[in-house]
């Protein structure tokens, strides 16, 4: 079946999109320089761009983005200019295999931590919501409800170890037969 281009486009940049962030995160991590790893992005974006039409959509898009990005880092560090920092090719394999599990992990972690968000009661859902949103402050919320801001530091305390517990819970649930 023959795809439009126009129709190509909107798949790569709603893949893309999705896995933006994470894929800069894993360049960076192997670039410690934040200029180095911006470079190395956009390169890395117009190559995958480039190549999209060779990409198989039966494949998982960010395992292919971060083949491509290993190799774009890797042709970076051979033809850079920073010699005194350039790693071997074994140790930036060694730290893309590393930072590939980590972001894995994350995402596992974000997608359950969101389940556990579902599980607590309306008051302590409300409490994080003001604890890590942008609407107002804790103390703007102790004030307005009337409650002592340093008990909700201590409900909040509360909560995030639960939370912890309940995310450690779910991976572990996943990794047992």
């Amino acid at each position: 079946m023959l795809v439009s281009s126009e129709q190509q486009y909107e798949e790569f940049l709603s893949l893309f999109a999705r896995d933006r962030e994470r894929l800069f995160r894993y360049i960076f991590a192997l670039l410690p320089n934040h200029a180095d790893a911006e470079d190395v992005f956009q390169r890395c974006s117009l190559v995958l761009w480039r190549k999209f039409s060779e990409f198989d959509s039966e494949r998982n898009f960010f395992s292919w983005a971060c083949g491509v990005a290993l190799y774009e880092v890797r042709n970076f560090l051979r033809s850079s200019h920073h010699r005194h920092m350039t790693f071997n090719s074994e140790l930036v394999t060694q730290l893309s295999d590393y930072r590939l599990t980590e972001l894995e992990t994350s995402q596992d972690a974000l997608k359950h931590l969101t389940s556990c968000l579902e599980h607590l009661s309306r008051p302590d859902r409300q409490l994080v919501d003001v604890a890590y949103g942008e609407s107002e402050t804790l103390k703007e919320f102790a004030e307005s409800t009337g409650q002592v801001l340093q008990t909700l530091y201590n409900k909040l305390g509360r909560l995030r170890r639960q939370l912890l517990d309940c995310i450690r819970k779910k991976m572990a649930a996943e990794v047992m037969p």
